[in-house]
């Protein structure tokens, strides 16, 4: 007992494997979220900084479908409708009929279009940082207008942005909480099977508060030593130091 609360179930070994099942399916949805997140973001600041017709427009109308929509009610759409949409497969065995998309694919696919909608605008903001004369310095060498947004443009870009694509990150990590709506088996997921059983609710979800806590802040200290590491003086990358 700590100041009256009871933490006596964290030595169960049953609670502990959920603890850790869930954790690594919490881990393995920010980790493919975030990689999804980042090529989503790269593509969608390419294509409008080249403005490619008619991608660009759809590139505009998908930022703000998904970056002014609820990351729940994407997730939901994502789950619950594409299933009424006939997107499902029969199961051989069974005869059932699946969704085609699983609960934990919903939730990864939401997030990283609900967070590369926001990446999007946050590498823009950072290619339109680049100095026009370090673009110019680039075409006095010969490089094509690809090569310079490959080789100048964005990764320095991507340098200058880390903070901002840190919080965004962030967030990812926090809204995957949502995923045990869909029923996928992360850590709120086993918190709240927990807290069924041993009606201690307050003492689980300081657990999983302390977890979540933990997990942010190592993103944001491996963050502050890449951008330390790629720091390119005069770019503001060691903004986070």
């Amino acid at each position: 007992m700590i100041f009256g609360l009871d933490f006596e179930w964290l030595a169960d070994p049953l609670y502990q494997s959920w603890l850790l099942e869930g954790l690594k399916t919490t881990l393995a949805i920010t980790g493919v979220g975030t990689i999804l997140m980042l090529i989503i973001g790269i593509a969608g600041a390419a294509i409008i900084h080249f403005n490619i017709p008619v991608a660009k427009s759809l590139t505009i109308i998908m930022i703000d479908l998904f970056r002014n929509t609820p990351p729940l009610v994407q997730l939901f759409f994502l789950y619950f409708m594409l299933s009424d949409l006939g997107l499902t497969y029969t199961d051989a065995a069974t005869g059932e009929r699946i969704p085609l998309l699983s609960g934990f694919a919903c939730v990864v696919i939401s997030l990283a279009l609900y967070n590369g909608a926001i990446a999007i605008e946050i590498i823009r903001s950072g290619i339109n940082s680049v100095p026009k004369q370090t673009v110019e310095g680039g075409k006095s060498m010969g490089y094509s207008r690809l090569q310079i947004f490959r080789f100048i443009e964005l990764p320095i870009a991507l340098r200058m942005t880390i903070p901002n694509m840190t919080s965004n990150v962030v967030s990812l990590i926090k809204t995957s909480a949502q995923a045990a709506l869909v029923a996928v088996t992360d850590i709120m997921f086993f918190a709240t099977q927990i807290t069924l059983e041993t009606f201690l609710n307050l003492e689980v979800m300081i657990v999983l508060w302390l977890i979540y806590l933990i997990i942010t802040t190592l993103v944001v200290l491996l963050a502050k030593q890449i951008a330390k590491a790629f720091a390119i003086p005069g770019f503001g990358a060691g903004a986070m130091q």
